[in-house]
């Protein structure tokens, strides 16, 4: 036999052509590269490949790539490294558990069943090797990419799972405005604290914590997902109101965004933000990054240097991505 390995005009599908006189009639070009190159982690890998082109198309014509990474990130922002000693997967985290109706109905995940349902689930439907926790991350992800952010060093393979003992919500999530109620945190006022505890638990450090609230960059917030801003889907600002440049394909109006360009990834939410648009937000948690002598240092260098933030983004993305996950092979799947 002679493979062949041609190129589609999508960067992220390639076709393995088995030239032989006689190939069996039933089997497929995606066959013979499941059979050449590994069985069942050459398949799963092929799938993730799949799924990785999907979601560049869903996130071009639709432009719900914010919505994507919030959805990963409360998915993995339910670990606790206190609890990495219990069962696994009872310390929570990137296991795909948000779809659980504890998690996805509770008032921190208020908006992302769409996420669930209309954006990833017909994906799921054409690659049912590639696990829900695999599929969540992937997507945020690659929306991080396609809005013009750094190319994340992913690793897939993750197990599905859903813990036993069920954690009231908030899920250790944070918070946009005081008071901030969380375990350990002293002064309910305190939105440094307030980070700090949240990210701390993660395995996560300063500089991590100034790194992805720069993902605020993209996004923005509604009266009736979170209720800390006065606008909603049938309202808006400038830069979110119906036939507002920045809404590009998305069919959601309204809200109220961190940035004008809501929709580019790039490191705006720094030096946008001391000139205190009364167009955006700057919530709490937000400002504490000006202020605090260690957040601060990250903050000013993020500001001058888009090169040093999309690193330190990148870095803190994969990690908050891994928490809590069970991979098999153990190892991992890279290379997507």
């Amino acid at each position: 036999a002679i493979w062949v390995q041609t190129f589609s005009n999508s960067p992220f599908v390639a076709r393995f052509l088995c030239e032989a006189p006689h190939p069996p009639a039933a089997m497929s070009c995606f066959d013979c590269f499941c059979g050449l190159f590994g069985g069942e982690a050459a398949k799963k890998k092929a799938a993730l490949v799949k799924a990785k082109g999907l979601v560049r198309s869903l996130v071009a014509e639709k432009s719900c790539g914010p919505i994507l990474i919030r959805t990963a990130w409360h998915d993995a922002g339910t670990y606790d490294k206190a609890n990495a000693s219990k069962p696994w997967p009872e310390a929570g985290g990137a296991i795909g558990s948000i779809r659980t109706e504890h998690e996805i109905k509770a008032p921190p995940n208020a908006g992302l069943q769409k996420a669930i349902t209309a954006y990833l689930s017909p994906i799921k439907e054409q690659v049912p090797e590639v696990s829900w926790a695999d599929l969540i991350q992937l997507a945020g992800a690659v929306s991080v990419e396609c809005m013009g952010g750094p190319v994340i060093p992913m690793k897939y393979g993750r197990v599905d799972g859903e813990p036993k003992e069920l954690v009231p919500p908030p899920f250790g999530l944070p918070a946009a405005l005081p008071p901030f109620g969380q375990p350990g945190v002293k002064n309910p006022n305190d939105a440094a604290e307030h980070l700090r505890y949240v990210f701390y638990k993660y395995g996560m450090d300063d500089k991590d914590i100034v790194a992805l609230s720069g993902a605020h960059t993209i996004g923005r917030a509604f009266k009736e997902r979170s209720n800390t801003v006065r606008e909603g889907y049938m309202d808006g600002t400038v830069y979110t109101k119906k036939g507002a440049a920045a809404l590009k394909n998305s069919q959601t109006c309204g809200g109220r965004s961190w940035t004008k360009d809501w929709l580019i990834f790039n490191n705006s939410y720094f030096t946008d933000m001391p000139k205190a648009d009364p167009e955006c937000i700057t919530f709490p948690t937000d400002a504490v990054l000006m202020t605090d002598p260690s957040f601060k240092q990250h903050f000013d260098l993020f500001a001058k240097d888009q090169s040093a933030f999309f690193s330190a983004y990148a870095s803190a993305h994969k990690k908050l991505s891994e928490c809590g996950s069970k991979f098999e092979p153990a190892s991992g799947i890279t290379g997507i």
